[in-house]
């Protein structure tokens, strides 16, 4: 039976209440008769065109990615529930989505809602909602008030639990103890009405409301920590076989589990939790690059407007966490916000970085380093800060981290260039170094006053804190690594070239798990319909008896390269394909694969690998391997324990005229790109 998606449903109430229950009971009427007749074909048909469907159904933000999911098809401008699916399913959707309209229609009382002090939840394999929205980063804090609707029950989408099981396992309940301005609101210390300094206090009571007890325990509830656990485990026995078998002596190169799990609680929130979005796409024509008209205030919320087909969209720029934990879409902004609290969640010291830049990320401190870890979400990038000044050409000025015990600012740790960054400074004008080193010392004090922190505790806030500076001065003139000189990868590339930021890489590399060595076989595959790879185990005869060992969401997910790469979806021909992005004569693509930590090499190796071409178009293969040495000869790499397969896309007379893995949107169970292995 099909996986219900909580989170379509769930999404659709970020829209306007009053436009949010007019479709949800008209959804709902187009279901029931559904039910009720399920023979008579007129029921499964709705007009794309038809007034009524367009302004009352379609005109809500995720509806149509929610109709889709329960089992309507789109074809000739219309959307038609096929014969073959299945009644139960579209039952459980009806179920849901009465429920969750019921409660928005009339929110319960704060006495009628139990809280749960323990929930479990099974693991969700897919993004919060299919549904964009736009975000960029902003310090604007929301005065929103609280309201009962922001209590939202919520159980991850994509689990493998049956109907049955799903209603009883106890649900995952977003709730704080507190409404979002309770949780920010301490008394001021900085004076004056100097707009840096005055921003800087505000960030540092925002990422107070990362401490509320019952939102932590909402948050952890969320995370599949099993499974990024015993990622972490393979990784680190993957680490500690790879020193063993070199020369190198110094385990101090060896990294911990904390360390490693932070890299998969990373990769999972960008791949799986977290939703990117540039515009917010028009819901009748399906143009991703609606204009945006206007940006208001809502009850203290920025709310970004914007247009299209004669239809106005509304997109609400929280800062509450706890609205981020059920809408999981958005910019950098939303982004950092909520993967800082979610490292909270799992007990690490967190800070929100924010820089004026035009951009926030988040940094990690890490025991077995002894120092303070870079880490974006929004790249899935750890440990490389100079990447915004090398790889983005960003002009560094000013940078502070924002914990719950410090503010510092690490503007040092972001640029090798003191000297200049001092000049920037100067001629700026936002404040004098000692305005700014006295308000920073104000806010130190402030947030450890309220910590209850013993003198012992306090003596190692104080040496981290000096242990700091002195690491941040060391690093100027540092010379930038690879992974620091390239660009930017998040957003839309014309949103990037506005910026003037490039792409950037994953740098995945395909390592064998225990049952792969054990099996003695690797096998990858993707699909560009659903945009997924599937790692899996072949079974004794046919694909029947196959096991799939992992699923990752996006192409770039498991590259480990890739230059002028993106993702086409051409909505009139109903076709995707990975394409150059537009403008650009030649692009890359590379994924890599490193059997060698466990002396393994290739005894066997298949590939599958679509391509089309047009008007003298190239897509060529190459293979590399350790060594540097290249072919574009398959049987070359046998006996290899470690190579590289590059695309390189060139020629034509337009960027589409080299395309891989071309294939129609509906072949949800076809795999242009297919590699098997048989290692020895």
């Amino acid at each position: 039976m099909a996986t219900l998606n909580q989170a379509l449903v769930l999404a659709l109430e970020s829209n306007p209440k009053e436009a949010y229950v007019v479709a949800a009971e008209t959804l709902l009427r187009l279901l029931d008769n559904i039910i009720r007749e399920p023979q008579n074909a007129k029921y499964r048909t709705v007009r794309i065109d038809n007034p009524s469907i367009r302004e009352k159904l379609l005109s809500v933000e995720g509806m149509k990615q929610l109709m889709l999911a329960i089992g309507f098809v789109e074809s000739n401008g219309t959307l038609t529930v096929p014969s073959n699916v299945l009644l139960a399913n579209v039952r459980r959707y009806r179920e849901f989505l009465y429920e969750r309209k019921e409660l928005v229609k009339n929110p319960p009382k704060e006495k009628d809602i139990t809280p749960i002090g323990s929930v479990t939840c099974t693991d969700s394999n897919s993004t919060a909602a299919s549904a964009a929205v736009t975000t960029t980063s902003t310090t604007n804090i929301p005065q929103e008030a609280a309201t009962e609707k922001s209590k939202m029950v919520l159980q991850p989408s994509g689990s493998n639990a049956t109907a049955g099981q799903q209603r009883t396992e106890a649900l995952c309940v977003i709730k704080s103890s507190r409404p979002f301005l309770a949780r920010i609101e301490f008394p001021k210390v900085i004076p004056g009405n100097n707009t840096l300094l005055r921003q800087l206090e505000l960030l540092s009571d925002q990422v107070m409301q990362y401490e509320d007890e019952l939102l932590l325990s909402s948050g952890t509830s969320l995370i599949p920590i099993d499974t990024l656990t015993a990622k972490a485990k393979s990784k680190l026995t993957q680490w500690q076989r790879l020193l063993a078998t070199s020369e190198a002596t110094d385990t101090s190169k060896e990294p911990s589990e904390k360390d490693l799990l932070l890299e998969e609680l990373t990769a999972w929130f960008r791949a799986e939790f977290f939703t990117w979005v540039n515009a917010l796409p028009c819901t009748v024509c399906g143009n991703e690059k609606t204009q945006l008209v206007r940006s208001t205030v809502e009850d203290g919320v920025r709310v970004e407007v914007y247009q299209c087909c004669g239809q106005l969209r509304h997109f609400y720029r929280y800062n509450d966490v706890e609205k981020l934990l059920q809408t999981r879409r958005g910019r950098c902004g939303e982004w950092a916000n909520c993967f800082t609290f979610l490292c909270r969640c799992l007990g690490y010291d967190a800070r929100y970085v924010f820089s004026t830049g035009d951009h926030v990320w988040t940094e990690v401190w890490s025991e077995r380093r002894q120092r303070w870890i870079h880490v974006d979400p929004c790249e899935n990038v750890l440990d490389a800060p100079l990447m915004y000044e090398h790889g983005w050409r960003k002009e560094i000025t000013y940078v502070f981290g924002f914990a719950r015990d410090d503010v510092q600012d690490v503007t040092w740790r972001y640029t090798n260039d003191h000297q200049r960054l001092l000049q920037r400074r100067r001629q700026g004008g936002a404040c004098s170094e000692h305005a700014l080193l006295d308000a920073i010392a104000k806010l130190r004090t402030k947030r450890r006053a309220g910590l209850n922190c013993t003198p012992e505790q306090m003596s190692l806030l104080r040496k981290r804190t000096i242990d700091e500076c002195l690491e941040l001065l060391a690093n100027a003139g540092r010379v930038p690594t690879a992974a620091e000189r390239e660009g930017r990868s998040s957003g839309s590339l014309e949103w990037r070239l506005q910026r003037g930021e490039q792409q950037t890489n994953t740098r995945y590399m395909f390592i064998p798990t225990e049952e792969e060595v054990q099996a003695k076989q690797f096998n990858i595959r993707y699909c560009c319909a659903t945009d997924c790879y599937e790692r899996f185990l072949k079974g004794a005869s046919n694909r029947v008896n196959e096991k799939i060992t992992e699923k990752s969401n996006g192409w770039e997910s498991r590259q480990y390269v890739s230059r002028n790469i993106f993702r086409k979806e051409e909505l009139d021909w109903k076709m995707v394909y990975l394409a150059r992005t537009e403008g650009t004569d030649e692009a890359t693509i590379e994924w890599n694969f490193d059997f060698s930590v466990q002396g393994l090499r290739v005894k066997q190796i298949e590939l599958r690998f679509g391509q089309e071409t047009y008007e003298g178009a190239k897509v060529e293969l190459y293979y590399i391997k350790s060594d540097g040495s290249q072919s574009q000869a398959l049987s070359s790499l046998c006996e290899c324990g470690k190579f590289t397969l590059q695309a390189r896309l060139s020629g034509g007379k337009s960027w589409q005229h080299a395309q891989l893995f071309r294939q129609s949107k509906t072949a949800t169970d076809e795999y242009p790109f297919e590699m098997n292995i048989v290692l020895m």
